[in-house]
């Protein structure tokens, strides 16, 4: 729309509405896409039942193989299309630019259980306040309003939400992860005062935050404590003591880091990366157990498969492979195969593993030992390789850059966000549940297909 040199010369008052007429071109496109993937969804749903299918349950998946975004933002926006079917003045608002996907998303939530009867004057007065509102602010005004409006139903709504109770964990940049859920407010108040009093039970000389107390503290309950061990260092504080670490964790690493020759990262499970410091503090706990590339490439163990693959081979699935069920038919491994019924010669999640078994028109092709085609319906193609061999043995790592830094670059304090910017969806309720993928919290629990 516009370039840097026209920016520079508008005056403060032309750039603002630069800026405002190109948040509405933005809110336009969301919309064609809403738009777009609800007709993807409604063409999928036509095709009805098939097998083990739902109508429509990987119309997700779909999306995800064509714009390359998380299946859980792909069922937003469905989900979000198909609050919007019920919505004509919020869908017009939408498509013309005068509300954006995230003001979109918070009408669809708040409305969706009000009574038909009084529908249509709650959405035009939203739509008015959302677009002189941020999502923040009308969210709180929504919430207030449908409480007015149907007290009896926020009540039936309140209670129909705690048993969306849940606690999610995403792995966020530089060795750190985003933890939170959803929880009722009474039982969160709870969690939050027993990390205080826990948070609160060392001596003056911690040199922690209370902030980072706080997460130590919820680290430390889940460890099975019931204090903060202090962290002042002192041997005669009667707040310290060492924590223990009952909880299973695996990571993959190359020898020579292990051995601190090398720097390579190692492979947190369920989380990603990790730098080799934090790896070789790690195995100073551990139980190790030794893979060598030639055994690694030969052998059918479990144990090494999951090693070798570190994720479910899904393209954009990061769920650990250590909840994955190992896909493959014993007499067609190694073997080049397009049928898509074949196995991939690896781990898949049980969700992934029911749309390579179950979904129409996806195909499967193993190309080698390392790496796996996939196809979509409309003909996408990806190709994902062996993740955790990588860490195991680099070398195999034939597209990482090849230069090294001798020393650590300058590091800023500046928070790093973890919102999608492109798709600032919040944390979203799905009406319609088959269509939500799932994390590796809910992965284990999940039934996988049998063939």
């Amino acid at each position: 729309m516009f370039d840097s040199g026209e920016l520079q010369a508008m005056s403060d008052e032309v750039l603002v509405d630069a800026l405002r007429r190109a948040h509405g071109a933005a809110a336009f496109a969301q919309a064609a896409e809403v738009r777009a993937v609800r007709e993807l969804y409604r063409r999928r749903r036509e095709d009805g039942r098939r097998g083990a299918v739902a109508a429509g349950e990987f119309a997700g998946a779909e999306v995800t193989a064509a714009v390359l975004v998380g299946e859980q933002v792909a069922a937003a926006l469905i989900d979000v299309g198909l609050g919007l079917d019920e919505l004509p003045r919020t869908a017009e608002a939408f498509e013309e630019g005068r509300i954006d996907l995230a003001r979109a998303q918070v009408i669809v939530e708040a409305v969706r259980d009000l009574p038909v009867e009084v529908l249509e004057e709650v959405e035009q007065t939203m739509v008015e306040t959302a677009a002189r509102s941020t999502p923040g602010r009308l969210r709180q005004t929504a919430r207030r309003w449908a409480a007015k409006v149907d007290p009896g139903g926020e009540q039936r709504r309140r209670e129909q939400r705690e048993l969306d109770r849940d606690v999610r964990i995403s792995a966020l940049q530089d060795g750190v992860a985003l933890f939170d859920g959803v929880l009722p407010a009474m039982g969160a108040q709870v969690v939050a005062n027993r990390l205080r009093d826990m948070s609160a039970g060392v001596c003056a000389e911690d040199p922690r935050t209370v902030a980072q107390r706080r997460a130590d503290a919820l680290v430390a309950l889940a460890a099975g404590e019931t204090r903060l061990a202090c962290g002042c260092g002192r041997g005669e504080c009667a707040a310290g003591g060492e924590v223990s670490w009952p909880v299973l964790v695996q990571v993959g690493v190359s020898a020579a880091t292990l051995a601190g020759s090398s720097e390579d990262p190692g492979m947190l499970a369920g989380y990603g990366p990790v730098d080799a410091a934090l790896v070789r503090w790690i195995a100073e706990h551990a139980r190790l157990q030794v893979i060598t590339e030639p055994a690694a490439e030969s052998t059918k163990a479990p144990e090494v498969w999951r090693a070798m693959d570190g994720q479910c081979r899904f393209p954009g699935c990061t769920v650990s492979a250590a909840e994955c069920v190992i896909d493959h038919d014993p007499k067609t491994v190694g073997v080049q195969d397009d049928s898509g019924r074949d196995g991939v010669g690896g781990g898949l999640c049980a969700h992934h593993r029911r749309l390579r078994l179950s979904a129409i028109g996806w195909r499967v092709r193993r190309l080698d030992a390392d790496r796996v085609l996939w196809t979509s319906p409309t003909g996408d193609r990806h190709t994902t390789v062996r993740e955790g061999a990588r860490y195991l043995f680099p070398h195999l790592d034939s597209e990482a850059p090849g230069v090294r830094i001798d020393t650590a670059a300058t590091v800023s304090r500046t928070p790093q966000p973890g919102l999608d910017l492109t798709y600032p969806i919040a944390p979203h309720r799905l009406t319609h549940r088959h269509l939500a993928a799932p994390t590796p919290e809910d992965t284990a629990s999940e039934r996988p297909v049998q063939r």
